[in-house]
């Protein structure tokens, strides 16, 4: 269905319908008004046959029909007239009604209108008995009938004017609301879109102007779904070229510089020997070995670092556990370090598969050195845990100085961003936070959940 189509439809219907309604409701103020008029006329007929009574019945009469007078007079009634009637002394014995008092907006409309009747309006009737009794009988035109008349109609047209106005609002609101629902699934579209959910996808929607809309979101969805699962393979792709390089690296550094060395300090153990009969020689060799010696150790810790695992064991499975309890006791057991490194590991570590487990020791290696080297910690807790669906939670937490903003961070260099980006390729979502509420240390916390990542079990 076309939206044009669909907004006209209804907004045609709604249109009828207030006509209709604008039409009722005239008809019914005009039978109103005929029959107020009608009763204003019966009125004026009674008091004609009343005056005519007062000269014509007999003199006991009189009293009842001046009385009857009064109330015509005094009702207000006949609608544009008014009555007066004096006696031939000139008192008054029958009187008009007197006004009634107007609200603040009837008075600041009657003073747009004529308040006294003007010249020719008052008609008199001289009644004369032949007991010689007289009667003087003024009719008056009433502004006041025609003033509250006119203010009526005016306010019954503003009203009608304003209910007409009320209800196209109401109904172009309901049109509009009618045809603009089905634009909330490409809401909620756009929503997963930006929280990267790219697998959802907008239903077939009613408006085709709309559903072209949608299919475009969805092919669009669907390209931007693509392209990232292709990143995330190119992603994974580097990273495993990234530990396989490291792996040479290592192995070339154990079997090329670390047999150098090894045999670089028999050399020097051997010079020792020989030369024990000249001390200053002898020193200069100790020094030698010690140089060997400090060189050894520097080499072990980059193997260490830039292969976990045993480089002369190829194929060996990551055992994440072991690797992640060597790397918490080797900053641990290292001098001038004053913070603890405490591990709260799930029994189900063994369980993943290299890749995955590799990445998370990668991702806690480069948090610890961050914790070490920039936070000024004196506590770091590395949580990795199992849940009941299979998720799987890691965290690292410190109570050091924390982060200004871990939006600059990531642009720094400390590690930040190559977690991030481990996290992501394992189509993991990280949260950067403070630890506590603290100004001085607020610390930082590291949270990463995967959702059923390959290799774990149950």
């Amino acid at each position: 269905m076309d939206m044009s189509r669909f907004l006209m439809g209804r907004i045609a219907a709604v249109s009828a319908a207030m006509f209709l309604g604008a039409f009722v409701f005239a008809m019914w103020r005009a039978q109103f008004d005929v029959e107020h008029e009608g009763r204003g006329a019966a009125e004026v007929v009674r008091a004609f046959e009343l005056l005519s009574a007062l000269q014509e019945d007999d003199i006991d009469t009189l009293d009842g029909h001046l009385a009857a007078l009064r109330e015509i007079a005094g009702s207000g009634r006949m609608r544009h007239l008014q009555l007066r009637v004096a006696d031939v002394a000139g008192r008054e014995v029958v009187s008009p009604a007197p006004p009634e008092p107007l609200s603040l907006v009837e008075r600041a409309f009657v003073a747009m209108l004529p308040t006294e009747p003007g010249e020719g309006q008052a008609t008199t009737w001289v009644i004369r008995r032949d007991e010689g009794v007289r009667f003087v009988a003024t009719f008056m035109l009433n502004p006041v009938s025609e003033q509250d008349e006119a203010f009526e109609d005016t306010a019954s047209l503003l009203v009608m004017l304003f209910g007409y106005g009320v209800l196209t609002l109401a109904a172009i609101y309901w049109a509009l609301r009618r045809a603009l629902a089905p634009l909330q699934p490409i809401h909620v579209a756009i929503g997963h879109y930006q929280r990267a959910d790219y697998a959802w996808r907008v239903p077939a929607l009613s408006m085709r102007e709309l559903d072209a809309v949608g299919q475009s979101l969805n092919h669009m969805a669907g390209a931007l779904d693509e392209a990232q699962n292709v990143r995330r393979t190119l992603s994974l792709k580097l990273l495993t070229l990234q530990e396989d390089e490291r792996a040479r690296i290592a192995r070339e550094l154990h079997d090329e510089f670390g047999q150098v060395l090894t045999a670089m300090r028999a050399d020097a153990a051997w010079l020792a020997q020989q030369v024990g009969e000249r001390p200053d020689v002898q020193a200069v060799v100790r020094g030698f070995a010690d140089h060997c010696r400090r060189v050894h150790e520097d080499v072990r810790d980059l193997l260490r670092e830039l292969r976990p695992q045993d480089p002369r064991v190829e194929g060996e499975a990551v055992p994440l556990r072991r690797l992640l309890e060597d790397l918490a006791r080797s900053w641990n057991e290292r001098p001038g370090e004053g913070a603890r490194v405490e591990l709260h590991l799930d029994a189900a570590l063994d369980t993943f598969d290299d890749d995955f487990a590799l990445a998370l020791y990668r991702m806690t290696q480069e948090a610890l050195t961050n914790a070490m080297r920039h936070a000024a910690a004196t506590r770091v807790d590395v949580r990795i845990a199992v849940e009941a669906d299979g998720t799987v939670a890691w965290s690292v937490e410190d109570d050091g100085v924390g982060l200004d903003s871990a939006t600059r961070a990531m642009h720094r260099g400390n590690g930040l961003a190559g977690i991030s980006e481990r996290a992501w390729a394992h189509q993991g979502e990280i949260a950067i936070d403070a630890a506590r509420d603290d100004a001085g240390r607020p610390g930082l916390r590291l949270v990463a959940r995967f959702a059923r990542p390959g290799g774990v079990s149950g």
